[in-house]
């Protein structure tokens, strides 16, 4: 039986490395555990723009939420799927290291782009920086031998999909509880590169 695109894809992928690259793929997807560096991205975005702690605070918890979030809607429908490693199915392909869990969808590429879309809806200037760099982290796991292609694209869908319905929430909330939720109104898209207003000069 011939091997599906997919197949094709990944297994050319994980069979061309550039040693050089390898452990730079490796470490992306370590400081990708659980999106801890989109939680320690929203400290530093939030800290940048109100130098305050509650507002960093919040952006912080809610991208921490979210990532979670979409990593365990994945493990759901990895119970579900149960698709092999692409490393079990194609002998040729040596992974960089080991995972025990089912292949689709990739938890990294959830947990990447959820925190990605969270951050760009909080700083839309750096939404192609984000994007990037959740791109290279869904690479990664093609990369090191660990998912297939459409591992990762599924991947990227929840983790979109779950961080916009956290978002929409976030939004329903404000609208409903104004006063009782009133330091949610710093989670707002343009907040992290609204220009100040320029303060009135005395005589």
């Amino acid at each position: 039986m011939a091997a599906s695109l997919d197949d094709q894809i990944t297994v050319w992928i994980a069979t061309h490395r550039w040693a050089p690259l390898n452990p730079l793929f490796i470490g992306l997807g370590t400081i990708e555990k659980l999106g801890a560096v989109w939680i320690a991205l929203a400290l530093v975005c939030g800290y940048w723009r109100w130098r305050t702690l509650l507002p960093t605070l919040g952006v912080a918890a809610l991208t921490a939420l979210v990532v979670f979030a979409a990593d365990a809607a994945t493990f759901g429908i990895k119970d579900i799927v149960v698709r092999p490693r692409p490393f079990v199915t194609h002998p040729e392909i040596h992974p960089l290291y080991h995972v025990r869990s089912s292949s689709f969808p990739a938890g990294h590429a959830a947990t990447a782009f959820a925190g990605a879309v969270v951050l760009s809806a909080l700083a839309h200037r750096w939404t192609l920086a984000f994007a990037l760099f959740a791109a290279a982290v869904a690479f990664s796991r093609i990369y090191v031998g660990d998912h297939y292609l459409g591992d990762v694209i599924g991947g990227a869908v929840v983790g979109a999909a779950v961080a916009r319905a956290a978002l929409s929430g976030v939004g329903t909330l404000r609208r409903r509880w104004p006063e009782a939720l009133g330091t949610v109104r710093l989670l707002r898209p343009r907040a992290l590169h609204s220009t100040p207003r320029p303060r009135s000069r005395r005589p």
